[in-house]
């Protein structure tokens, strides 16, 4: 929610590629499965991008590598950087991710516990990071590099014109209301 990263992103996302002390993610790859097999591959723009974190995010990162260094160490094994940031179920070599449907299905079972308004899925969680960006004035060339979306904002732009049209109007609104006031009947 806080990154906009993709689902296969995040899968696919190691240890050495998070800098707690600089508070940022650097998004390389992606971890798919295709045919019952996971692969690692490019990111869906071929394009490496690296992503500041929020205070709070880099907090909940620290206390989860802490608990898996924790995990590990309970079964003799030691956490290395080339590690998933969230590894499957304990493989004997440690190096398996959470698989991408996997992380759906726990996403679909948190969001029914909370009861939510609507019907939400794990990919609304990107869309809440754009839009809210957008709404908040960040612009789009700022938000279309954090989504990994090449072409300089078009397709931020396309998918998300809505809420780019609303602060339109409110961009609109704030330099009309700086213009100075004409008097009626003149």
């Amino acid at each position: 929610m806080t990154t906009g990263m993709r689902r296969a992103e995040v899968a696919g996302l190691r240890w050495s590629r998070v800098d707690l002390h600089a508070e940022t993610v650097e998004i390389r790859h992606t971890y798919v499965q295709s045919k019952g097999r996971g692969l690692e591959k490019d990111t869906k723009t071929h394009q490496m991008r690296r992503v500041a974190l929020d205070s709070e995010t880099v907090t909940l990162l620290c206390a989860h590598k802490e608990n898996c260094r924790d995990e590990l160490a309970e079964v003799g094994m030691e956490l290395t950087e080339d590690m998933f940031v969230f590894m499957g179920a304990r493989s004997a070599d440690a190096t398996t991710p959470y698989p991408p449907d996997a992380i759906s299905r726990r996403y679909k079972r948190m969001a029914a516990r909370l009861n939510p308004p609507v019907n939400t899925h794990i990919h609304a969680l990107r869309h809440f990071s754009a839009t809210e960006l957008l709404s908040a004035g960040v612009d789009l060339r700022t938000v279309a590099g954090r989504l990994g979306h090449g072409a300089g904002g078009a397709t931020t732009l396309r998918v998300y014109a809505a809420w780019v049209a609303a602060s339109d109007r409110k961009a609109a609104e704030i330099l009309g209301s700086r213009l100075p006031k004409r008097k009626l009947g003149h």
